[in-house]
């Protein structure tokens, strides 16, 4: 069952989950929290997991679909959880999504619904942009905050000029910080999947250290050649390009 509770106060939301959520379950709580969503406009959410044994089939889909319409109507969700494959989950979806995301234990539901309250809200403009030399088939992209569909449409049509013109090109990913991307982003990046085939090495320049760990995976299954580096190491990335 899944019981929902908001305050009249602020757009903070809690979810609270034990047994196994039926579709009525569902029904009633995404009735509750599209009425929270037209009043605040954007919410912040707790979810609370005292156990779970599985999710109908039929709501499993309709969550589906209430998440991919409202990916961006939350700024911040805690989820509590006490087994370690829910927290593990939690913080690779922060690393997703536009929200920021944030695990807790059982025993640190006030702590969580702490976080919700005191977190402001993210301030940083966000930046997705495309450098490139019209002397060097290398090209730099500068990713900061949340990657938007129109920013990515642009970019995307830089890198084909280029590829265009050079016929081959070297990427330094320069990754400032991350916070999700539109739905339509990550459908287009995947349809634009082939273009890879046109970019001989990638250097990823980032300070969360996943991402590095992910940049070095990819490129032992993929013809490109990827390296990754710090952010305070970006002049070796460069060089690196320009000398392989």
């Amino acid at each position: 069952m899944i019981e929902y509770k908001s305050y009249p106060d602020n757009n903070l939301v809690e979810i609270s989950v034990s047994g196994k959520i039926t579709e009525a379950d569902f029904d009633r709580v995404i009735s509750q929290m599209k009425a929270d969503i037209d009043k605040h406009g954007k919410l912040r959410l707790l979810e609370i997991f005292h156990s779970f044994e599985g999710i109908d089939p039929i709501a499993l889909w309709k969550d589906a679909k209430f998440g991919l319409a409202h990916l961006n109507d939350f700024t911040h969700v805690a989820v509590v959880a006490e087994p370690t494959w829910m927290q593990t989950f939690a913080s690779a979806v922060d690393n997703l999504l536009s929200a920021k995301v944030k695990p807790f234990e059982s025993s640190q539901v006030e702590q969580a619904r702490t976080w919700l309250l005191s977190t402001p809200e993210s301030n940083r403009d966000s930046k997705f942009e495309y450098k490139s030399n019209d002397n060097s088939n290398i090209v730099e992209l500068v990713i900061e905050g949340k990657i938007i569909e129109s920013d990515f449409d642009r970019v995307l049509t830089q890198m084909k000029a280029d590829i265009q013109k050079y016929g081959k090109i070297r990427i330094l990913e320069d990754i400032r910080s991350f916070e999700g991307a539109d739905l339509m982003v990550f459908w287009k990046d995947l349809k634009a999947s082939p273009l890879a085939s046109n970019v001989t090495h990638a250097a990823i320049v980032a300070d969360a250290k996943w991402m590095r760990t992910i940049a070095e995976a990819v490129g032992s299954i993929i013809p490109m050649e990827i390296k990754a580096f710090e952010r305070s190491q970006i002049e070796a990335a460069r060089e690196w390009l320009k000398q392989t």
